[in-house]
């Protein structure tokens, strides 16, 4: 979500895809998602026909558990692309996402890659709020 608002990204009425179903992502996800106002179908991996659900979305948060799962064919075009995948490929151990990221170029209006998109968002966030919290504590004593 900060993501989305740092970039201005409007999600009001937008058709917005999750796919993955976890407790860390994609459940959270759907329901942030939800209450910005977007209509939100979660999906996954098992989903048949999930092609149809993820070519129709103007946003889709991929969260699939599956390295390079998707790729230019299965978004539309000038949707929003947010990859929260993180795999280690063979032995060189090189990050990739659950998107095809080369495969988007001119084709979405806007993708996060892996690495670079969500992890250092994600690390920010984290350190924002060991912050806050130490501040509180500090102001209780």
């Amino acid at each position: 979500m900060r993501i989305l608002e740092h970039y201005k990204i409007p999600v009001v009425g937008k058709r917005a895809v999750v796919i993955g179903r976890s407790l860390i992502v994609g459940k959270p996800m759907f329901h942030l998602l939800t209450e910005a106002q977007a209509t939100v179908t979660l999906c996954h991996s098992k989903t048949k026909n999930l092609r149809e659900h993820t070519t129709q979305a103007d946003l889709v948060v991929v969260a699939a558990g599956q390295a390079r799962f998707l790729g230019r064919d299965d978004f539309k075009q000038g949707s929003v692309v947010i990859d929260v995948g993180m795999h280690g490929t063979g032995q060189s151990g090189k990050l990739c996402g659950d998107v095809r990221f080369e495969e988007l170029n001119g084709w979405v209006s806007a993708a996060t890659p892996v690495p670079g998109g969500v992890g250092p968002m994600t690390i920010t966030s984290l350190l924002e709020n060991t912050l806050v919290l130490a501040e509180l504590r500090v102001n209780r004593s």
